[in-house]
């Protein structure tokens, strides 16, 4: 590698129909990126190409004609340098403006111009062409980049071309890495004993032979069978690159450019985003709310309309805040550029930067919200941190998973965290659990409204298992997040804890004459004979349809205790059946169930669950057929 230039560097060619991209490609490479048989036949090319300028620099052909500008958009989203190339004898042409509009709105960093076919032009005529095209590129990425007049055909000019390119490789910065693999993909094809392949452009974490990954929006989880960067296969590759992709478990059919490959469970389809629009300073015409465009992003060209979010039109040259609503989803994350186009007649009217992948639907000219999408614009390391916060209501969050959801570095990351705790606005419920402190008000709102529903529809139960609550909460939260919140009411005393069961601390069952009657004759009837009481349907025949929630509002307050389905003790028989078994196995030391039957009197129907019970509380303690007085420990 040719020391000083920066690995993995994507070059874009771009610039109007027949000016020689393809033809510099072959002269800068050899390679001739016409592949498809319709190319060869029309001398043109309609789909992306690729190439490769030693083992550093891959290069993306693209299409020139206006009608495949789509295309151009999908292989231009992940360069890092652009070599706009303008034919000697044509000079600036229309696809010229546009393909710069484009590598503009992009923020493509880095780039030069190749004046292509000098073979074809006298030098008068040249120079003419060199000042339209400064004129061109003034106040654009391209003012200062140098003019490299070539020409393909004789390979005039070539080798000045390689030296400008990899001067320009060596001032690539390294690309943001949130470090969670994401690959839009730009071509599906088959290869004869392999099956699927996609191609694309690495944006962000890695990829490893035999991993799974998500196809996105098809949610349908593949496994990785082989991986290739720069023609050579690899088992690794990362952000940057250029790499194909053998893929297990789906057929290519079902694939299409715009489709993403992603590490499962970090991405997921939207219907609108939020983002900052610049219109065109060429446009003729005012952008009109809810003008229907497309919209270009990665790889995906997708229908959609513009929500103006500041006013009722945007002027050209301006620019706003928007929400584009899509008429079919897509997968994008916050800082991905894109670029709008007229949806008929088609051309280029503007682009710019997601703010938000998910946001919520929003009312126009809401200062709250324009507030949030200025912040998110400035890339305020604080809002970034707080907006993945606030995404998360259903489960708190690490610092490594902020930083990688953020982009920003954990260092950051916990120092964002620990200014936003001060100001109250996230809170640290363990170590290395954050959570929002808006959603965990609300959280605990929304278990006390549950809870006092829930006495209202049933004023006969003491208490609800904490598990039913949890079920019942919607939106769901995870459950270590609901333990959290139910532990705070009870330190707060706003809830009251009885075993898995939980209960307003304001809530008091209050029993009507009618009803006290009821439980007393329920009383009365366990209590008759202890140690054999009645079954519960015995008891409770006959004394109205409320007699069963009387006898299960007994047992969870503690007066009776279930040991079978029907078999119902009251409190005072199991302290009796305790002190009657300890007297036993103080002098015994041990004895079987027979035994302790016969001691207390009572038949195997009660004598089994009875001490089975006595074993779950730690009262006693089973060794093979003979049961004594658990230990203390």
């Amino acid at each position: 590698m040719t020391a000083g230039v920066a690995k993995h560097i994507v070059l874009g060619m771009a610039g109007h129909i027949d000016h020689g991209k393809t033809s510099i490609v072959k002269a800068l490479t050899g390679i001739d990126t016409d592949r498809l048989k319709e190319e060869k036949e029309r001398g043109m090319t309609t789909d992306l190409g690729f190439a490769f300028l030693g083992d550093e620099i891959a290069i993306i052909d693209v299409p020139g004609h206006e009608k495949f500008v789509k295309t151009m958009v999908a292989g231009v989203n992940t360069v890092d340098i652009a070599l706009l190339v303008v034919a000697a004898d044509d000079g600036v042409m229309p696809q010229t403006r546009e393909h710069l509009e484009i590598l503009r709105l992009l923020q493509v960093p880095l780039g030069l111009i190749a004046l292509n076919k000098i073979d074809l032009a006298d030098n008068e005529w040249l120079e003419m062409v060199k000042s339209d095209l400064r004129a061109l590129v003034r106040g654009t990425f391209l003012e200062d980049a140098p003019i490299v007049p070539i020409s393909a055909v004789t390979g005039k000019g070539i080798e000045e071309l390689k030296r400008e390119i990899r001067e320009r490789a060596r001032l690539v910065q390294q690309r943001r890495d949130k470090g969670v693999f994401r690959m839009p993909i730009d071509r599906v094809f088959t290869i004869k004993g392999f099956g699927t392949v996609v191609a694309g452009t690495v944006l962000g974490g890695s990829i490893k032979v035999d991993d799974s990954v998500e196809l996105l929006p098809h949610g349908k989880t593949v496994r990785v069978r082989g991986l290739q960067v720069h023609d050579h296969s690899v088992t690794e590759s990362s952000v940057g690159l250029r790499t194909a992709i053998n893929l297990m478990g789906v057929e290519k059919e079902l694939i299409e450019r715009g489709d993403v490959l992603v590490q499962p469970g970090f991405f997921k389809p939207t219907s609108m985003v939020d983002a900052k629009f610049a219109y065109l300073s060429g446009e003729k015409t005012k952008l009109e709310n809810r003008t229907r465009i497309r919209f270009h992003v990665g790889t995906t060209e997708v229908i959609g309309r513009v929500i103006l979010l500041e006013g009722d039109v945007l002027q050209p040259g301006a620019e706003g805040f928007v929400q584009v609503h899509f008429e079919k989803p897509i997968i994008a994350d916050a800082g991905d550029r894109f670029v709008v186009r007229s949806y008929s007649p088609v051309r280029t009217i503007g682009g710019g930067s997601i703010l938000d992948v998910h946001p919520e639907k929003h009312k126009r000219f809401q200062q709250e919200v324009l507030q949030r999408l200025s912040q998110l614009d400035k890339g305020d390391p604080k809002q970034l941190v707080m907006e993945q916060i606030l995404r998360s209501a259903h489960s708190f969050l690490s610092i490594a998973e902020l930083a990688k959801l953020a982009s920003v570095p954990p260092d950051a990351c916990r120092k964002q965290l620990d200014g936003l705790q001060q100001q109250g606005n996230v809170v640290q419920l363990e170590d290395d659990a954050w959570y929002g402190a808006s959603h965990l008000n609300n959280l605990k709102l929304r278990i006390i409204e549950l809870l006092g529903k829930l006495h209202g529809e049933n004023p006969l139960k003491l208490g609800f298992p904490a598990s039913e609550i949890h079920s019942r909460l919607k939106p769901a939260v995870e459950r270590k997040l609901f333990d959290h919140g139910c532990a705070l009411l009870q330190v707060e005393k706003q809830v009251d804890v009885h075993g898995d069961r939980l209960s307003l601390r304001s809530h008091s069952i209050q029993l009507s004459s009618e009803h006290k009657v009821i439980k007393e004759k329920i009383e009365r009837a366990l209590t008759a004979s202890l140690l054999m009481p009645p079954g519960q349907r015995e008891i409770t025949a006959g004394l109205g349809k409320d007699a069963e929630k009387l006898f299960s509002l007994m047992i969870e307050a503690g007066d009776a205790v279930r040991l079978e389905q029907d078999i119902v003790m009251h409190r005072s028989a199991i302290e009796k059946a305790k002190q009657e078994i300890a007297k036993m196995l103080a002098t015994k030391h041990q004895a079987g169930l027979g035994e302790i039957r016969e001691y207390l009197g009572i038949t195997r129907k009660y004598a089994l669950p009875l001490l089975l019970y006595l074993d779950s509380v730690g009262f006693t303690e089973r060794e093979g057929d003979v049961r004594r007085l658990r230990r203390p420990t």
